[in-house]
């Protein structure tokens, strides 16, 4: 009699092991998929914002900072695929369940290409004002003078070091 005992409730726990396996596995299979559709969903809402920001960003760069129709669409294209970048290798982070550690190199090199971009595209100058009499010497007195302070104070100064922003 103990055999048969011992055999029942070992089939018996067997049959609540995969019972409890079974419930696991779609609770498990129900979680992925919800996730799944969240970040669809995401994808798709940043999608939507990055077309807007791209509209923003030439907006601003032909605007306010004087870019060409041209060198702001294509400066605007540089600055898009750096944030698709960006964004990918994040995703890829949260996704593969990978540590961080990259995370701030990646941000670096988002910064870095924005800076590039921006540098090495050249904005339309402002058109320079003349005087309306060509031959009338400018009111300043001493003419060289003048623009030699002028060209001193355009001067740009170089562009901040990023990796020196966040420590």
């Amino acid at each position: 009699m103990s055999q048969t005992w011992t055999i029942i409730i070992l089939a018996n726990l067997f049959a609540v092991s995969v019972l409890g396996l079974a419930v696991l596995w779609l609770v498990g299979r129900r979680e992925k998929k919800r996730h799944q559709a969240e970040i669809e969903a995401l994808l798709a809402e940043i999608e939507d914002r990055q077309g807007q920001r791209a509209d923003r960003i030439l907006l601003a760069l032909v605007e306010k900072y004087g870019f060409g129709e041209e060198a702001g669409h294509s400066v605007s294209e540089v600055l898009m695929l750096a944030e698709k970048q960006f964004l990918y290798q994040c995703v890829e982070q949260l996704l593969g369940r990978q540590p961080l550690s990259g995370f701030y190199e990646s941000l670096c090199g988002l910064l870095d290409s924005y800076l590039n971009a921006t540098l090495t595209a050249k904005p339309v100058a402002p058109p320079i004002a003349e005087p309306a009499d060509g031959d009338a010497e400018p009111a300043g007195g001493d003419g060289d003078a003048e623009p030699a302070e002028a060209g001193a104070e355009q001067t740009e100064t170089p562009p901040p070091d990023w990796g020196d922003v966040f420590d």
